[in-house]
Parts: C-alpha cells; sequence; structure tokens
C-alpha cells in the first residue's frame, strides 16, 4: 500500500476528484485535502492512546488517515456504485482498523489499515454492484487478473487458479441490463433498450406478406354478396370473429346448416375464380 500512503500525503489529488457534477463528494475530497499527515512518531502515541481507550485519540487518528482511505476507494472504485458511498465503506474499514489495532507488534498504522479499508471498499463493491453477492476473495483475484492481463486471457500461474475456475468467475461478472431501462439516445430520452434490440425470431418480409394477403382477402371478400360474405367471415374466423360451425351459423341466420353450407360452397367458388382471374392462386391454394 505504498502507493495509498503516498496519494494520502499529496492533498492535490483530491480536488475535483469526483468532477464537478457530485458536489458532495467533491467538496468532501476538498475538506479533507487540508488534514495534516501523522509522523511516525505521532502516530505511535496516539494509537497507544486508542490501545488504552482514549475516545479524542481514536478520532484524531482516524481524521488523520481519512485520506489514505478516500485514496483507497478511488483506487477500487466502480462505476455502479458512487465514489461517495465507497468512501463511507472504506472509512467504516478504517474505523475497523482502529478497534483492532495493537501497536505492540510494532506495525505502522497505516499499512495495517489498508488492508481493513480495502476490505470494506470491496466487501460493498460485491455486495451492491451484481445481481448476486461475490465473495470478497473472487473479488481480489479478479481485480489481479484485469489489472494485468486487460482482457488477454491469463495464465494458471499468474491468477493461481486454474482455467475453470477462472471461468466461473469470468461469468460471475457479467452485467445485467433492464430492456426497460430508459435510454437518452439521439435526444429520444423516452427511448428503452428494448426499442433499439433487433428481434431476431422476427422476419420484416413475412409480416409485408401477411399483411398484403389480408388486404388481398379483403378485397376479394368485398365482391360477394352480404350473406355470402358473413359466412365465410364467420365460418373461418376473419376480422373479430371466431370460428363458427354450420350449425351456429345457421343459427344466426335462422336457416338449416345445409343451407349454410350450400353458401359457403358457392362464396368459395366465387373467391376461387376471382383468385384466378387475378393471378392470386398460390392464396388459394395455401
Amino acid at each position: 500500500m505504498k502507493n495509498a500512503v503516498c496519494y494520502a500525503q499529496n492533498p492535490s489529488v483530491f480536488n475535483g476528484s469526483c468532477g464537478e457534477q457530485d458536489n458532495v463528494c467533491t467538496k468532501y475530497l476538498r475538506a479533507i485535502a487540508s488534514i495534516p499527515i501523522l509522523t511516525p512518531q505521532e502516530e505511535k502515541i496516539l494509537a497507544k492512546k486508542v490501545y488504552e481507550g482514549n475516545s479524542e485519540a481514536k478520532k484524531l487518528l482516524a481524521k488523520s488517515n481519512l485520506r489514505l482511505a478516500a485514496n483507497i476507494a478511488m483506487k477500487n472504485s466502480n462505476a455502479k456504485i458512487p465514489l461517495i458511498d465507497l468512501i463511507q465503506e472504506a472509512n467504516i474499514g478504517l474505523m475497523v482498523a482502529i478497534e483492532k489495532f495493537n501497536y505492540k507488534f510494532g506495525y505502522k498504522f497505516s499499512t495495517y489499515a489498508s488492508w481493513w479499508i480495502k476490505q470494506g471498499v470491496l466487501k460493498a463493491i460485491s455486495e451492491q454492484s451484481n445481481c448476486v453477492k461475490i465473495p470478497v476473495y473472487v473479488q481480489e483475484t479478479m481485480s489481479k487478473y484485469n489489472k494485468r492481463h486487460l482482457g488477454v486471457k491469463a495464465s494458471n500461474n499468474e491468477t493461481n487458479i486454474n482455467s475453470e475456475k477462472l471461468e466461473e468467475y469470468l461469468k460471475v461478472f457479467k452485467s445485467t441490463v433492464s430492456f426497460d431501462e430508459p435510454l437518452d439516445f439521439n435526444k429520444a430520452k423516452d427511448a428503452s433498450l428494448l426499442e433499439l434490440v433487433a428481434d431476431e425470431n422476427t422476419n420484416a418480409t413475412l409480416f409485408a406478406e401477411f399483411d398484403n394477403l389480408k388486404e388481398d382477402i379483403d378485397k376479394a371478400i368485398n365482391t360477394l354478396n352480404h350473406r355470402e360474405k358473413e359466412v365465410i367471415r364467420l365460418r373461418f374466423g376473419l376480422e373479430d370473429y371466431a370460428r363458427k360451425t354450420l350449425d351456429e351459423v345457421g343459427k344466426i341466420f335462422g336457416v338449416t346448416k345445409e343451407c349454410v353450407r350450400q353458401t359457403e360452397i358457392r362464396a368459395l367458388k366465387k373467391l376461387k375464380e376471382l383468385c384466378l382471374q387475378n393471378e392470386m392462386i398460390f392464396y388459394y391454394q395455401n
């Protein structure tokens, strides 16, 4: 975590780090940029007081390492989680480190705290940025994989896992997007992804042919007289009608089934002749 400490000692890196759109984050980073860094001797003295239960020392030690926490959060920033939220998780990790640190072992506090801060950040990413919770150790493995290879397949020795495990980890990190998510596409702010994704199961040609068929059928049926037209529509379920039996159609018109059958045969004969005359026989055959 040498780089993290270097960042913490350089206040200028925090000025405007969030961009102008996130005012809360920007103001916070600028505020902590002015906090002085403890010397090694001051850190040891504070750590001893914290170990003895001094609450003021605990506050000062935490305040002095806020830049360290923010730097680690920025280094592990995730587009799906606001940076200010990651910084908050990093600060929680910092407080855990303060509670657990034992100055008697002689370790530098910032080195010890860096591990806890990073764990807090990675835990938040694993719980909030994916549909399923991803263990922190998987996050760390994939982080190393991405940094070292940038899309180039890693070898087994470099990642310390076999290729099958690596493939499983890569599948876990596939992100999901809602088809109903609004998109700002060519100023069409009400558009959604569903409207832009092509349906490979549809065929525009078939739709066009079907529309033409409906128009030709309507034209052909309109050449029949009223009784023949209604019988054909009822018998074959055209337009909004449901298909009906000869008996059902007969009851509607108050005639026998045989009368309806004869009307249907006569109407179909006329339609066949019309199809032949207008070179639409392929409709009739189908």
